[in-house]
């Protein structure tokens, strides 16, 4: 069998020419006096289209232009080659990279030089364009199916064929070679044919925070989710957003639930002529419980020109560590001499939980006291020590003008079960102060408190404060919440109420149609939100509640 290709071309026109009759030579086809089959447009539209174009482009010139022109000008119109009727189908993969990885014809044209000519022109064709990402199955080559003509169709017929792999066996594929926007789609897929999200969205929601740790709008939230399983890059990260006034607490706070050891990070800042250092690493300290910083610290309270706020904290963080010289400081922090703010925090931290009546009438006296700060130690500290059992006496909160005694109560009330700590809290989600409804609405989702969601329908009102609104969300009916989806000023807000209202999948499905569009620290955020409702005990709706 002669091959037939660009390089075997005057063989076979040497053939072809045996074949005629002597010098006789008929008119060209009619097919190659009209112009060839436009290429269709694909539903993945571009860049599909233009790579498909750029591919075509490329083969047409080796067939259409080259071997389909010299059969007709060279051969006579009997000779088998110029059949119009001709037609071959072939399936090809392409490397990444180019390289012709297989071709194969699947229905010939009954005429093997014609079939072996296509083969040739694809072997003469490599490399191939670079496969782009969008074109490549979850092999990462491309897969296409080509129909080759000797009519007017050419080399037009080129469909992109897509090889998939089942979604829990392509995600990881398609993350680890960065193709998320193809990931997004193969759990979109999978959401139409009735599969859950969970799993899938739960891959894509790793490899997202993962990516997003590198980015300037990274966050301490998604940094925290990462460290405390063990990501070093995300531990590191927190190294150096622990040095930032604006991050301290929250970047503390994650180092020490990811059991970095902060004090030996933080110990030498309290050296340093910078009273700003200071105060940033007792922020970033609240938590640690490490006696090493314990010097640090106590020069930091002891410093009557260091302002309240820094002495305050400081105060906070030698509370949180089991050492005789920390109690004695923490205890001296609570004299009348010393600032409100130095004072309050100290008060409050001489408070044990379920200390019993005694601790409730020793912090009650404060409730009324002329200092914002005590009053906020002094309704924590009711909480703390009394629980559930006295919060009748926390009356005067709906009295006070200032936000922050709410705000105190509403941080110990999260660790108060039963009916009584819920209805205070539903009640304080009624006060006309924005950080205490949000607060108050925060808590009521974490605690499930589906009898008490009809609290925040007021919120559903659209020109509420969009964090609020977003909360009130989980109340909504499901009219109410179509009418939502589409509002640009919830961010959000959608996905968040979906997970706080339990419904996953649903939260997904928004996410698949309306969250792609959103700016990239939105969609991170999206993520976070998603592996911290997959996480027991952590809270899925939009508002933390504030220190």
């Amino acid at each position: 069998m002669t091959r037939v290709g660009p390089r075997g071309l005057v063989l076979v026109l040497v053939l072809g020419s045996l074949l005629a009759a002597r010098g006789a030579r008929a008119d060209a086809i009619p097919a190659d006096k009209l112009p060839e089959t436009p290429l269709a447009n694909r539903a993945g539209g571009e860049p599909e289209n233009g790579y498909v174009r750029t591919l075509h482009a490329h083969i047409h010139r080796r067939w259409a232009d080259n071997f389909l022109r010299l059969a007709a000008e060279k051969l006579p119109a009997i000779n088998p080659l110029n059949q119009p009727g001709l037609t071959a189908e072939v399936d090809i993969v392409v490397a990444p990279d180019g390289q012709l990885f297989s071709a194969v014809i699947t229905r010939g044209s009954g005429f093997a030089g014609f079939d072996d000519a296509i083969l040739e022109v694809l072997r003469d064709s490599v490399p191939f364009p670079p496969p782009i990402p969008a074109v490549r199955s979850d092999d990462d080559r491309l897969h296409a199916h080509w129909l080759f003509a000797r009519n007017q169709r050419r080399c037009s017929g080129v469909a992109i064929v897509r090889v998939f792999d089942p979604v829990d066996v392509a995600l990881p594929k398609l993350l680890r070679s960065g193709r998320r926007p193809e990931a997004l789609k193969r759990v979109a897929t999978a959401r139409n044919s009735g599969a859950h999200a969970d799993t899938s969205f739960t891959l894509l929601a790793n490899d997202w925070i993962k990516g997003s740790l590198h980015e300037p709008w990274a966050t301490v939230r998604m940094a925290r989710m990462l460290a405390v399983r063990g990501d070093q890059d995300a531990i590191n990260w927190l190294k150096n957003a622990v040095r930032r006034p604006e991050m301290a607490a929250d970047a503390g706070a994650a180092l020490v639930a990811a059991k970095a050891a902060l004090c030996p990070l933080l110990k030498a800042w309290f050296e340093t002529d910078n009273w700003t250092d200071h105060q940033t690493a007792a922020v970033a300290l609240a938590t640690a419980n490490d006696p090493a910083c314990v010097p640090g610290l106590m020069a930091l309270f002891s410093n009557t020109k260091a302002a309240p706020e820094a002495r305050a904290a400081a105060v906070v963080a030698l509370a949180s560590i089991d050492n005789d010289e920390a109690r004695k400081a923490v205890a001296a922090a609570t004299k009348e001499d010393q600032p409100a703010a130095v004072r309050g925090v100290a008060l409050l931290a001489q408070i044990k939980p379920k200390a019993g009546r005694a601790k409730v009438i020793a912090m009650e006296k404060y409730l009324r006291d002329p200092a914002p700060e005590l009053r906020a130690a002094a309704a924590a500290g009711v909480v703390r020590a009394g629980g559930s059992a006295n919060l009748d006496d926390l009356y005067v909160l709906f009295k006070d003008n200032d936000p922050r005694p709410a705000l105190a109560a509403l941080r110990e009330l999260a660790d108060v079960p039963g009916e009584e700590a819920t209805k205070l809290i539903a009640r304080l989600a009624k006060r006309p102060q924005l950080p205490v409804q949000k607060a108050a609405a925060e808590l009521l989702i974490r605690r499930k408190a589906v009898d008490y969601y009809s609290t925040l329908k007021p919120y559903l009102d659209p020109k509420s404060d969009p964090e609020l609104r977003t909360l009130a969300l989980v109340g909504a009916d499901e009219q109410e919440l179509q009418a939502a989806a589409i509002d640009p000023k919830l961010g959000t807000g959608m996905f968040r109420a979906r997970l706080a209202r339990g419904e996953r999948d649903q939260a997904v499905d928004w996410f698949l149609v309306y969250g792609t569009a959103l700016p990239a620290p939105a969609q991170a955020d999206v993520m976070v939100d998603w592996l911290a409702a997959v996480d027991i005990g952590q809270p899925t709706a939009a508002v933390k509640l504030k220190k």
